[in-house]
């Protein structure tokens, strides 16, 4: 078996870190002390651990567990920067031993870029200050303390810290003494020894903060923390955070691990959330919710990204993934176990509808590109782990455990996922463990359901045609750019029986009949026993990962099957999204994708809509030249506007949760298709919001987006300063998505060179050049601004938080649609490749070149379909 250098070896296991640390919140920096209880398995002379960005002052090996046993000091220390480690050699060999106490002392840097121990800043009575908080996931534990910084090498963890008395200190575990250091303006804060558990979860918070209380029906402390001023918007948090925990606790069947939970909302963060046990760390935009003025929109992310990262307190920090290839076992299962908790609080909101709209189709999405990888990714070293939390791991993982409980149904699904979290708690484990549990517990063959779903990329597309007595079913692999897998599937990756095929599991509802028929295709091809009169959807509720191909005949059916409403509105999206990838890959034309949208002209519901939206945006890379576009947005208009009739812009005392997103997306849209009534409202709306601040919060976002699209300069320097008098990170983060629609040159450049002012924060920055790399007045100037800008959007983000320099990179390259355009974006990326991200620039150049053959082969067709039923 080839070994992994940038893994350590086993000779030492940690079993508890004594940590002690003083920041300076003036110089940046740090410095601390550690004591690190090892056993060592076999002889050794030299300790590696991972430390990088530090400096260890002194290190001592105590050969013993008591103050007085023998010391060893360390004659040299070494640094590999690439491996990310130290190695302490102590110039003599030590026999194996149950009871070594490693002494380090050491000093780093408390940086600015949201990893490791990194700084933050806020405003307190207009005047700016500074805290430290921490984020360590993957691999950046290394960068605040020496350690085996590996997620199977499980240890308890007991945290000091030294800090001003005017701040507040948070740990994963309560505050078990505090006592003031006198003469230093210091008080030293010393927390309960956590639970057995890997490095990438202890975290701390240091800064002014303020907080919102309560216990949950167990008893559990819950406290929401934000920077002052904004206690009342934790209260929301509070709410869906205490439900979820005790949703959590009683659906695993086994209680919270740790004596409280405190949630921070981060000023400066990278990702949208992280679970450190018992300290979660947010966004503001995801864990704040302002009374007044936030949408409901907001109001649900952040009780989405709250469920998700208490679904990790079991499902990733009581049991852990083995090494970073199970990353999935992670991030899959909160991912999925999130909509439960949401729907259970809010049944109303219809999550499972807006995960198929969501979360399954860009997994299907992203899963179609032959630059996909599978949901177990052998990965090595820290840039392969970062670049793996991607919507493979998240959505992917998410959507396949949907189909796998649709399989076994849900109380086996349950029944398995609580045997397996009792049996590997504290423990680590990989994906065959889970599936072994399950199988012990359903009694079916889950692993041969699973393994070509999760071992290797990519997903079948079914294709249904009529048979003597039913149906067939045949299946091959659905490629984003209509070809054929030139690739046979390594042996590894087989689910055995069946090579490259894959198992899957068919629901399928048919006309006239109460009940689904189910089945599983195992083989190339199997015939379904159906009548063969009236339509026949197959992968109903979309529950199954794969896309359904229809013959004619079978299509047609199901067209008039959702022009009169037949469909579920969840059946409805879910052809309507297979219908479009297909007419993409060329395996149908873009004309039956928009004949089945002008079928679905009757559906309200919301996901239905969003699906129609995305299918109207991507119709619109086909159009060059300006007559067809008008024809595109005139066939928009008509068919929105009988939704915008109804919705109006004024919310009406019975509406609901999905009125309000319905009612943003349907102006959004109109503004977007340049209806003359829609734009006089919204500039008319946003004059009288720049006068009185009265703008409902559900529709500023399609507001300031109408607005700068129809707007110019005097427009772009309203929202400015919109933007710089709010101090709602929801708010800022409209604005600048609204920028991101201007068409004028000149203001596109105004707007790219303010997203790297201090002005605005790092973390929001990359949404401005994404925004304008999918505008097609901006995205050639984006593309040139962020080559000119390459050297500091590396330095700012390539070694930053999870995965922001891919989001850089799609951003400005995925709305790409000409040769010259492939070609300069090629070039580019050769001479400036950055670590981390190669998968994604190969996916950037793969969809620039998908969509340039589907503009070559659909384009044509899309004109006369236009001709024909555009108004």
């Amino acid at each position: 078996m080839q070994t992994n250098r940038f893994r350590l070896d086993r000779t030492l296991t940690p079993h508890t870190y004594d940590i002690t640390l003083e920041p300076d919140l003036a110089a940046f920096t740090f410095r601390g002390r550690e004591t690190v209880t090892v056993t060592a398995a076999r002889p050794f002379s030299a300790v590696t651990l991972h430390a990088a960005e530090l400096t260890i002052t002194s290190a001592v090996l105590r050969l013993g567990a008591s103050a007085s046993a023998p010391v060893l000091r360390a004659r040299r220390i070494t640094y590999d920067k690439r491996l990310e480690t130290a190695t302490l050699r102590f110039g003599r060999t030590v026999r194996p031993s149950r009871a070594l106490r490693l002494e380090l002392e050491f000093t780093g840097a408390i940086n600015d870029k949201m990893r490791g121990f990194y700084r933050t800043s806020y405003e307190v009575r207009g005047t700016t200050r500074w805290g430290g908080a921490t984020q360590f996931e993957a691999t950046d534990a290394r960068r605040a303390f020496p350690c085996w910084d590996e997620p199977d090498r499980k240890a308890v963890f007991i945290l000091t810290l030294r800090v001003p008395k005017r701040l507040t200190a948070l740990s994963n575990m309560p505050v078990a003494s505090q006592r003031a250091l006198p003469g230093t303006g210091l008080k030293e804060l010393r927390y309960q020894p956590t639970v057995p558990m890997s490095t990438y979860l202890l975290a701390w918070v240091i800064a002014e903060l303020e907080s919102v209380a309560g216990r949950d029906k167990h008893g559990v402390p819950i406290r929401i923390w934000m920077t002052p001023g904004k206690k009342a918007q934790g209260r929301f948090a509070l709410m869906t955070g205490r439900r979820s925990l005790e949703y959590f606790a009683r659906w695993f069947g086994i209680p919270y691990a740790l004596p409280k939970l405190d949630m921070v909302a981060l000023p400066d963060f990278a990702a949208g959330a992280m679970e450190n046990w018992g300290l979660v760390t947010y966004r503001e935009t995801t864990l704040l919710v302002d009374p007044k003025h936030s949408s409901a929109q907001a109001r649900q992310r952040v009780a989405e990204v709250v469920a998700h990262e208490l679904a990790h307190q079991w499902f990733g920090n009581l049991v852990t993934m083995e090494w970073w290839t199970d990353l999935w076992l992670n991030e899959g299962f909160a991912s999925y176990m999130d909509p439960k908790s949401v729907h259970s609080q809010f049944p109303d909101w219809h999550v499972w509808s807006q995960f198929v709209a969501g979360e399954y189709g860009v997994a299907l999405r992203d899963d179609s590109l032959r630059n996909s990888h599978p949901i177990e990714i052998p990965v090595k070293d820290p840039h392969e782990i970062r670049e793996i939390f991607d919507h493979i791991t998240y959505s992917k993982g998410s959507s396949v455990n949907r189909m796998l409980e649709q399989f076994l149904t849900e109380p086996v699904f349950r029944k398995g996922l609580s045997r397996y979290l009792k049996r590997y708690a504290y423990r680590n484990a990989r994906t065959q463990d889970l599936w072994r549990v399950l199988e012990e517990v359903s009694g079916k063959p889950v692993r041969a359901i699973m393994a070509n779903f999760t071992r290797r990329e990519g997903y079948p597309v079914v294709t249904v045609s009529p048979a003597r007595g039913g149906v067939r079913l045949t299946q091959r692999r659905f490629l984003f750019d209509g070809g054929r897998d030139r690739r046979p599937p390594r042996r590894s990756q087989s689910a055995g029986r069946g090579g490259g095929r894959w198992s899957v599991p068919i629901v399928a509802a048919v006309e006239g009949r109460a009940r689904p028929v189910y089945a599983v295709l195992t083989g190339a091809q199997a015939t379904l026993r159906v009548p063969d009169r009236g339509w026949i959807k197959v992968n109903a509720g979309q529950s199954g990962f794969y896309r359904t191909a229809y013959a004619p005949e079978l299509f047609s059916r199901l067209s008039r099957a959702v022009a009169d409403q037949a469909l579920s509105p969840l059946d409805c999206l879910g052809l309507l999204d297979d219908t479009f990838a297909l007419a993409r890959a060329g395996l149908m034309r873009v004309s039956q994708a928009l004949g089945l949208v002008e079928a679905a002209r009757r559906y309200t519901d919301v996901n239905v809509w969003m699906t129609v939206a995305g299918i109207l945006s991507g119709a619109e890379q086909l159009l060059g030249e300006e007559g067809p576009q008008r024809r595109l947005a005139a066939f928009s208009r008509s068919l929105f506007r009988p939704l915008a009739d109804r919705v109006g812009w004024e919310a009406r005392p019975a509406d609901g949760h999905l009125d309000a997103l319905l009612r943003s997306l349907v102006i959004s849209r109109m503004g977007h298709a340049h209806d003359p009534a829609t734009v006089a409202e919204a500039r008319a709306r946003f004059a009288r919001f720049v006068k009185t601040g009265a703008l409902a919060p559900d529709i500023r976002g399609p507001v300031y987006a109408i607005v700068a699209e129809h707007g110019g300069p005097s427009d772009y320097e309203r929202l400015l300063r919109v933007y710089r008098r709010s101090s709602l990170s929801e708010e800022r983060v409209r604005i600048l998505r609204a920028l991101t629609h201007f068409r004028q040159a000149p203001v596109i450049r105004k707007a790219l060179a303010f997203a790297l002012t201090d002005a605005v924060r790092k973390q929001d920055a990359y949404m401005v050049l994404g925004g304008f790399g999918h505008n097609p007045a901006g995205r050639a100037i984006a593309w040139e601004f962020a080559k000119r800008h390459w050297a500091l959007l590396t330095r700012r983000y390539s070694n930053g938080g999870l995965r922001m320099m891919t989001y850089v990179i799609d951003g400005a390259t995925g709305g790409f649609t000409t040769q010259d355009a492939l070609s300069d974006v090629r070039r580019f990326f050769r001479s400036h490749p950055v670590p981390g991200t190669a998968r994604t620039m190969k996916q950037s150049l793969e969809v620039i070149g998908a969509t340039i053959q589907w503009a070559r082969r659909d384009g044509a067709d899309l004109r006369r379909w236009l001709l024909l039923h555009a108004p």
